[in-house]
């Protein structure tokens, strides 16, 4: 036995390029506040399928975007939905738009490798050129507003576990969490079921 043997594998890194990718998730995950500049700030994700690229299982690939809402004039935020649409974006425009309506839209990411902490990135997104032709994924579509749904219904209980971890790190969750079921006592507690670890963040797929 070595360390190796109880070590998680690393997930291998993509290479530094622009790929073909499709919009497959979009998710407001909820004000967060920063131990950095000491301000609360709404997030934005946005989850994209790299159908060329297989993993493991032979699902395509996923990387994220992650977006903190702005709107001053050339902020990431703004930037982002003018390359994906290939426009230049009013505040008034930008505030109309529902995310939702980029599930299932073909794109370009440019992916970059952040060498200290050997993970991918996402560093721009891109309209597709003119007469190229669409990458296609049957990944499920999934759209999730914090502001719109909270913590709770049928729609929180399908999100990936990434997802919902990020949800409960928003300051919405710390002010009003969903009630928890009330304790049993012990003697009409049903049996625990089998514990499982809690991946860490190095398990995180996106």
């Amino acid at each position: 036995m070595t360390l190796g043997d109880i070590m998680n594998p690393a997930t291998p890194l993509l290479d530094a390029k622009t790929y073909l990718a499709v919009i497959v998730g979009a998710y407001e995950i909820g004000t967060h506040y920063s131990d950095e500049y000491k301000t609360t700030t709404n997030k934005m994700v946005f989850q994209f399928d790299i159908p060329s690229v297989k993993d493991a299982s032979g699902n395509p690939v996923q990387l994220s975007k992650w977006l903190n809402a702005g709107r001053k004039k050339g902020c990431k935020f703004i930037e982002f939905f003018n390359s994906l649409d290939d426009k230049n974006y009013t505040e008034a425009e930008i505030r109309a738009i529902n995310p939702e309506r980029y599930l299932g839209r073909a794109c370009q990411i440019r992916v970059t490798i952040n060498a200290e902490k050997q993970k991918n990135y996402v560093e721009s997104v891109m309209s597709l050129p003119d007469g190229v032709p669409a990458p296609q994924t049957s990944t499920k579509h999934c759209f999730y507003s914090v502001q719109d749904s909270g913590f709770s219904g049928a729609k929180w209980d399908a999100l990936p576990g990434w997802v919902k971890s990020e949800c409960e790190k928003s300051e919405q969750y710390r002010k009003n969490p969903p009630a928890q079921p009330l304790e049993m006592p012990e003697d009409e507690a049903p049996p625990e079921p089998p514990q499982t670890p809690e991946p860490d963040e190095e398990d995180c797929p996106i």
